[in-house]
């Protein structure tokens, strides 16, 4: 497992992500001669009400000079801090808003803006054809914040475990400007398991394993439940001394999963494939600093039934987390959701990767065939698998609008009114913009309108209302 150590990079220190300014508690020039010092003393004080200004003046000795230059200005103009934080907001509108570097998110420019919104940017996972056959390709797409860092990687022959659906091993890390937040995805991991002892034996005989990834047979794995399989595999990662604090379904990677394994919604036992998902808290301590972070997982478990016994197929996949120094986590929920919501394979590189896969399995089926019926034909049904996720997941980006799963999902559906293409965001916002550098404002504000406000010309998006 040591590409969950690379992972979970839940070691690094800094400061909180910025929490947007107080919109009823100052002047423009005090906002952005201060927001740094906001960001870095301040990071986990709610806005409004003056908290963030009285966070200020409490850290008044380790404010920069800027901030204290800016807080003589308004000072000066009459307006002392106290009264600052205590007077309404101005009737004409605040300043152009910023998008916060740290976060992502930024204050509403209107006085009874509800919350923030954020402004992403679309980033893509790009298999550099590794496998010296396919030239590079992207191979995910995700959704982050404009101002963060990112880095993916495809590794080919890379995987975990040896299992052929492991080949392609997938993995990024997301990062706001200072490191303290990030959100990171690691390669799937799957094993293969069999209850009939007869067959079993055959399949943990070290001279008959199949040899995959690394030259390393496709673990013998027992079918397990999410929060077993990061209990067992992933927890090991963390630091010394990491706690969990709880443990919580995540309905929608579940639905998440299905969908990718090309499963219909809804189900989650008593068929012939089963899936959980979940997501845990954990703390931990690192340099003197108390960090938290959410593990989350899916597994996916298909079951082919022939002769006396089962043969299980295991994945644990979209294995994802978000970290954040203590007492940041609960305020970027809502952000990680809809970043989670946003990872989805590109289907060019779908149907090429499983490809590739389909081949192996089918190689390896003529091989069991002559010893083993039945882990032949296993090898034959997870090809068949293979093929018809590639077909579903080609079909399905062709019509986004008629997936009656998108609520399950956490995603909806809108339309650019400009070229008539749709795409999939999170449905946790209702209004959305796009620009021409291809990132996205969504907001939960209906008077809310980034043209005027921020650089540039955004082109609002249209929600695409499926039909009852």
């Amino acid at each position: 497992m040591r590409r969950l150590t690379l992972f979970l990079i839940w070691c690094a220190s800094g400061y909180a992500p910025f929490a947007t300014a107080d919109e009823t508690s100052g002047l423009a020039a005090l906002r952005a001669g201060c927001a740094d010092d906001a960001q870095k003393l301040c990071a986990g004080v709610p806005s409004g009400g003056g908290r963030i200004l009285a966070c200020l003046k409490a850290h008044k000795e380790e404010l920069s000079a800027q901030c204290k230059q800016a807080a003589q200005a308004a000072s000066l103009s009459g307006n002392s801090a106290s009264g600052a934080a205590a007077a309404p907001a101005p009737a004409a509108p605040a300043p152009t808003a910023t998008p916060s570097p740290a976060s992502g998110r930024t204050a509403h420019a209107e006085k009874d803006a509800p919350g923030a919104f954020l402004r992403m940017k679309q980033v893509q996972i790009i298999d550099q054809g590794m496998d010296k056959v396919q030239a590079p390709l992207p191979a995910f797409d995700l959704m982050i914040p404009s101002a963060w860092n990112f880095k993916g990687n495809v590794a080919f022959g890379g995987g975990q475990s040896g299992c052929f659906s492991d080949m392609y091993a997938v993995s990024w890390d997301a990062t706001n400007p200072d490191s303290s937040v990030a959100f990171q995805g690691a390669p799937t991991y799957s094993g293969q398991y069999e209850d009939d002892p007869a067959v079993l034996k055959k399949l943990t005989d070290p001279h008959r394993r199949a040899l995959g990834a690394g030259g390393k047979p496709c673990p013998v794995l027992k079918p397990m439940k999410a929060e077993a399989y990061i209990r067992q595999y992933v927890l090991k990662a963390l630091p010394s001394g990491s706690t969990i604090v709880s443990v919580e379904p995540f309905p929608e990677l579940n639905q998440i999963a299905r969908k990718q394994m090309g499963l219909p919604p809804g189900a989650t036992d008593g068929s012939a494939a089963q899936t959980d998902a979940i997501r845990v808290r954990a703390e931990f301590q690192k340099d003197g600093k108390a960090q938290e972070g959410w593990l989350a997982v899916a597994v996916v478990t298909r079951i082919y039934r022939e002769g006396r016994g089962s043969f299980y197929d295991s994945h644990a996949i979209d294995l994802m987390a978000l970290r954040a120094p203590k007492g940041q986590l609960d305020a970027n929920d809502k952000l990680f959701k809809v970043m989670v919501s946003s990872v989805r394979p590109e289907p060019r590189w779908q149907a090429y990767s499983g490809g590739i896969m389909v081949k192996l399995l089918n190689a390896e089926a003529q091989k069991e065939a002559a010893q083993d019926k039945i882990i032949a034909d296993f090898q034959r049904y997870a090809a068949q698998t293979i093929m018809d996720v590639t077909a579903n997941q080609f079909n399905g980006s062709m019509n986004s609008a008629a997936g009656f799963d998108q609520n399950i999902r956490g995603v909806q559906t809108f339309r650019n009114l400009s070229t008539g293409g749709t795409m999939e965001l999170s449905n946790l916002y209702d209004h959305a913009w796009l620009n021409s550098s291809n990132e996205y404002i969504m907001s939960d504000d209906a008077n809310f309108n980034p043209n005027g406000q921020l650089q540039g010309s955004w082109n609002q998006l249209q929600v695409v209302r499926a039909a009852p």
